[in-house]
């Protein structure tokens, strides 16, 4: 039996709210291969325009690999943000990430949990991190989770790990 950690993106994992207005959808889309700096936390695109993970998120991610199956909930084009990801090297740690154009978190999320146990997955909790504090939706349509609002309930990612590790 094991425990799903869903993850949302933007005001989340990195501080931009709305990391797809940082890189243009054509550069992307026609040229397949950005062109990206990074350096630590921060990526820098092609125009100077910046992505900071928060501090903490790729210690966090290190340390939930271990202990959780981990993925992704996001509202973004996954054409955008997965090469974002895949510079910071952590693409990876995350199991059927949904990155998709609509906000129903609940439906990525539900879709996910049925993936795994599809594989024989035996999920008997999930957990989903977001920044925004609206989950009633979510709530609905994956009764057994459980809601953390980042920011809120816990101050930084250290928080988030001692908040975790005890449950």
């Amino acid at each position: 039996m094991k425990k799903l950690l869903v993850l949302d993106l933007d005001g989340t994992l990195w501080e931009q709210k709305d990391v797809q207005q940082m890189v243009l959808k054509f550069e992307i889309l026609r040229f397949r291969d950005p062109q990206f700096k990074v350096e630590g936390n921060l990526l820098i695109d092609v125009y100077g325009r910046e992505v900071r993970l928060f501090e903490g998120a790729r210690e966090f991610l290190e340390w939930a690999k271990e202990r959780f199956i981990l993925s992704i909930a996001s509202w973004n084009v996954e054409e955008i943000v997965r090469p974002i990801l895949e510079a910071f090297g952590i693409w990876e740690y995350f199991l059927f990430p949904k990155i998709e154009n609509h906000p129903d978190k609940a439906d990525m999320i539900r879709r996910t949990v049925e993936q795994l146990e599809s594989l024989g997955y035996e999920i008997r909790e999930v957990v989903y991190v977001d920044d925004n504090g609206s989950y009633a939706e979510v709530k609905k349509k994956v009764p057994n989770i459980e809601f953390i609002h980042m920011w809120s309930d816990v101050k930084n990612f250290e928080e988030l790990k001692k908040f975790l590790g005890k449950n």
